[in-house]
């Protein structure tokens, strides 16, 4: 049985304290606005809405129809790629620097064709703080693609020198 979430319900997490309202579903993700005001994005499979969490705990009998139901998700698949020219080729010194740009752009599809062929659901793409020329075409490219949907990620190791890619 899948679970009925959907933008506007009310959740809880299955092993924490949180609770919520969904705000976006993104495949096996979803973004909840928590009661604290920030947003999370969480597993489906990590989740139950209120309702169900409000029959299992204000009745102390219950039949099988009221009862929370988990269902299998398979894990997240992410991948990630660092575009540092230093990363990407072992003799970066002797490519051309008009070409440097050329080869990011070049390893970036490819990495961004195999993650659509082997059904990865995000990708990181590190593209440094520098002079954001980089960054500019790792965007203009995105606009141009289907089914995927991006966020520069300002938390965490990253802090404003790689960007997300959803697959949808």
């Amino acid at each position: 049985m899948l679970k009925n979430i959907k933008v506007g319900v009310k959740v809880k997490w299955l092993n924490k304290p949180w609770a919520g309202v969904v705000r976006e579903v993104l495949g096996s993700r979803v973004l909840v606005l928590l009661n604290d005001g920030f947003e999370e994005w969480e597993q489906i499979s990590q989740l139950i809405t209120v309702d169900q969490t409000k029959d299992k705990e204000n009745s102390e009998i219950y039949d099988s129809k009221n009862e929370v139901k988990h269902i299998e998700v398979r894990p997240l698949r992410t991948s990630e790629i660092d575009l540092h020219i230093e990363n990407l080729f072992v003799h970066w010194q002797q490519i051309p620097k008009e070409k440097i740009l050329e080869r990011q752009l070049a390893a970036l599809k490819e990495e961004y064709q195999k993650c659509m062929k082997d059904k990865t659901d995000e990708l990181i793409v590190i593209h440094g703080k520098g002079s954001g020329i980089l960054k500019e075409n790792l965007i203009q490219f995105l606009k141009q693609t289907n089914n995927t949907r991006y966020e520069e990620m300002t938390n965490g190791k990253y802090k404003q020198a790689a960007i997300k890619i959803y697959f949808q």
